[in-house]
């Protein structure tokens, strides 16, 4: 196997792993992935992928970043969360998942995912005043976290699996 084959590959397997990795933390790993297809490409010196599959992990990456959207905004919503209570989820996750770096591996997942409730519940009472429909929207602010990381995850993997068909 020729060298910039090898570098090729192993830049494509890092992109992949940490795509998937990044998805957790509310990163667009998605787009990673994409990036680690297009820079295959590039090492390759051919188009390994050819442009259609680029433009559908384009579109996968696109699906999964809308996804991730609309599932946290949908369930943080149904459980009565007001439009602060869900900007509180986002900005609590971020902080959260910086916060939870010391931990080793899972840390910023947990610290992000604390964060989401933690940031929801903070908001939501400051706004409603009222203890119980602050902890009914923060608990939905984090089931729709859940269910958002979920849902990206498999389409980051569905690419993944794409890449690898394509690729090997």
């Amino acid at each position: 196997m020729e060298l910039t084959a090898i570098a090729a590959a192993v830049v494509l397997i890092f992109c992949c792993v940490a795509g998937i990795l990044l998805v957790p933390l509310g990163m667009p790993g998605t787009f990673v992935i994409l990036a680690g297809a297009v820079v295959y490409n590039l090492i390759c010196g051919a188009m390994v992928f050819s442009l259609a599959v680029l433009a559908l992990l384009l579109a996968l990456a696109i699906v999964g970043e809308v996804l991730e959207y609309v599932l946290g905004m949908r369930m943080a919503t149904k459980r009565g969360a007001s439009r602060y209570a869900a900007f509180g989820g986002i900005v609590g996750g971020i902080v959260g998942a910086f916060a939870g770096v010391p931990v080793f591996l899972i840390g910023p997942v947990i610290g992000l995912f604390a964060g989401v409730f933690m940031g929801a519940f903070v908001v939501e009472l400051a706004v409603k005043k009222d203890a119980t429909a602050s902890l009914r929207s923060a608990t939905g602010a984090f089931y729709g976290r859940m269910g958002a990381v979920l849902a990206k995850t498999l389409v980051g993997c569905a690419m993944v699996i794409v890449l690898w068909m394509q690729a090997f």
